[in-house]
């Protein structure tokens, strides 16, 4: 019984500085709190949250079609709301229904306009 109660809490003081340094990004968009989103060219979104902080993804693979009326989903081993979105994430369109995945290379601040998509 000892064993685990250690080996939880010594679980529970790795991660924790973890998710103090995501909180305090800067660059921190979680996947429940995305206000607006844009695609200024192919394998990039730029994302706002609601506290008008935005990023811009960098994305590699067959992903297209971030228009309008198109959607994606970002996914990521951790599927938690409280979890900042990291490179290595998925992005999933389905453009003109053909399906496309991307994986999140680079996230950078954004200081540019962000055109909302209704």
């Amino acid at each position: 019984m000892r064993k685990r109660t250690l080996a939880f809490l010594l679980a529970a003081a790795v991660s924790a500085p973890q998710l103090t340094l995501a909180a305090d990004s800067s660059i921190c968009i979680r996947r429940n709190d995305i206000r607006a989103w844009s695609s200024p060219a192919r394998r990039q979104l730029v994302l706002e949250n609601y506290a008008h902080k935005k990023v811009i993804l960098k994305m590699s693979g067959s992903c297209e079609g971030f228009g309008t009326y198109d959607s994606f989903q970002i996914t990521g081993p951790n599927e938690s709301n409280i979890d900042c979105i990291v490179p290595g994430d998925v992005v999933r369109t389905n453009w003109a229904g053909e399906p496309g995945e991307c994986s999140i290379t680079t996230i950078s601040p954004y200081d540019g306009p962000v055109h909302p998509h209704p």
